[in-house]
């Protein structure tokens, strides 16, 4: 007989236990934000990049369109991350105000504005994390209303895109229509399904298992495969690649972590959103 060490028996505890708090939490979640077909659709953006980077084809559409970057409170001066630290930074703080002026610049060339919740990068902040009723009240003060609201699928792990992820979620529970947006650069680990860019399947490299290994939380989601898979014509794509070169501080080392992808337009003009389904619908 196999025993259980005491330190897998203290991490099932604490995985119930916050599985059970965040239960608790949803079953009293109630939201402010306003379901208006008249309204503009909103794309939060977990970071100064994402919207960007994964939901260019709803920023340079037709239509109006609100952008809220959650994850976007300066922190504390003095101090720098270890990402900040690999893209050169000495400050977060400095840091944080550059990547704020480089992101109103980039959506400035689709002819958006964001607006900036005071909330910390998980990179920069103690626990906890922001609740979801926190989250709420921020972002129904940004927008009160909206069309459709966009949210990252969480494909890769990083804890504000799944944070975010799990408040669309809600919002899609209180009758809000909810996409969910696969990101960038992670989703690109091993390139895009063929489902996706077209290409020749092959025998020994499935993506699917891979995307699907952080889809288990997510029990609103279609079929993979039923994805939005949008493919940015030429212009559409340049103009992308332009904003996202808006990024300075952070571009050299995304690139770099991503194997020089994000500059290939056969990466970046590929954008892939799903549309969740409400309960019981």
């Amino acid at each position: 007989m196999m025993l259980t060490s005491p330190q897998s028996l203290a991490r099932g505890l604490y995985r119930r236990s916050r599985g059970a708090r965040q239960e608790r939490e949803e079953a009293r979640f109630r939201t402010r934000l306003q379901v208006d077909s008249g309204a503009p659709a909103l794309v939060l953006s977990p970071h100064w990049d994402d919207a960007v980077l994964d939901c260019w084809s709803v920023l340079s559409g037709e239509g109006e369109v609100s952008v809220v970057n959650v994850f976007a409170g300066v922190p504390g001066p003095r101090r720098v991350t270890l990402w900040d630290s690999i893209t050169g930074a000495r400050d977060s703080s400095e840091r944080a105000r550059e990547r704020i002026a480089e992101d109103g610049v980039a959506l400035s060339c689709a002819g958006r504005e964001p607006v900036n919740l005071p909330f910390l990068d998980s990179q920069y902040r103690p626990p906890p994390a922001p609740s979801l009723d926190a989250l709420d009240l921020a972002v129904s003060g940004a927008a009160q209303r909206a069309r459709r609201v966009y949210v990252p699928a969480g494909l890769g792990s990083h804890p504000d895109h799944q944070l975010v992820r799990r408040y669309g979620r809600m919002l899609l529970r209180a009758g809000m229509p909810v996409t969910l947006y696969a990101d960038l650069p992670y989703c690109v680990l091993h390139g895009w399904p063929h489902w996706v860019d077209g290409r020749e399947p092959q025998a020994h490299r499935d993506v699917d298992p891979f995307w699907l290994s952080y889809l288990d939380g997510v029990p609103e989601m279609p079929p993979l495969r039923s994805a939005d898979v949008v493919r940015l014509d030429d212009a559409r794509a340049a103009g992308k690649l332009e904003a996202l070169r808006c990024y300075v501080t952070q571009l050299s080392a995304l690139e770099y972590g991503a194997r020089g992808l994000l500059g290939d337009p056969e990466i970046h003009r590929y954008e892939v959103h799903w549309e969740l389904v409400r309960p019981g619908v």
